[in-house]
């Protein structure tokens, strides 16, 4: 067990799902925003646009967010990317730009906008429940699914492992990703440090 396992927060009763290729396709084509929404992502996410850009190295960080343990792993590897010297690297997540739970219908395309200008996406993957789920369709979709890395973690126990990661609506995408040469498993804080140096 990882000492750096606490407890997460309750999840929700009813199990997550990452939608497919063509619901997150869809989403992001059907999403007609207002002038006043438009200028309020250009506003938000270009403001960093100058120097987002002067990096060569740029990786979005995507994973659970808030005060739980998974949160705090997700934290470890945003740090040990954005230090990253040679070449200089910069990190970034969407929640950096002060999006409010008010403004939900314009997080996805917010997070569209910032996988285009990202050079990798690191995924830290505990499970599939959260509110973060939504995000890793995106990834799985042709768009961005060669620019992504999953740093995924490993439950020794079996029943738990599928407990975890089953999701029958997504599983032929999800395994395309979750199986393949950019996907690292760990099952501590020691294993997930070294398993961000394999990503570029």
């Amino acid at each position: 067990m990882d000492p750096d396992d606490r407890e997460d927060s309750p999840r929700e009763s009813d199990r997550s799902t990452v939608p497919s290729e063509d619901e997150v396709i869809d989403e992001l084509t059907d999403v007609s925003l207002t002038p006043t929404e438009h200028q309020r992502i250009k506003d938000l996410v270009n403001q960093d646009l100058a120097t987002i850009t002067s990096y060569d190295r740029r990786y979005l960080s995507v994973g659970a967010g808030g005060t739980t343990g998974a949160a705090a792993r997700r934290k470890l590897v945003y740090d040990r990317l954005d230090e990253r010297t040679d070449p200089p690297a910069v990190a970034f997540r969407l929640e950096d730009y002060g999006l409010t739970p008010d403004e939900i219908r314009l997080w996805a395309r917010a997070f569209d906008i910032l996988c285009g200008r990202a050079t990798q996406i690191v995924a830290v993957i505990e499970d599939f429940d959260g509110g973060y789920v939504w995000e890793l369709g995106l990834l799985f979709a042709p768009p961005y699914r060669e620019k992504v890395w999953v740093l995924k973690r490993a439950y020794d126990d079996p029943q738990t492992e599928r407990e975890k990661y089953e999701n029958g609506m997504a599983a032929s995408h999800v395994e395309l990703l979750l199986s393949g040469p950019r996907c690292h498993e760990w099952d501590d804080s020691d294993k997930l440090r070294a398993s961000v140096d394999e990503i570029p």
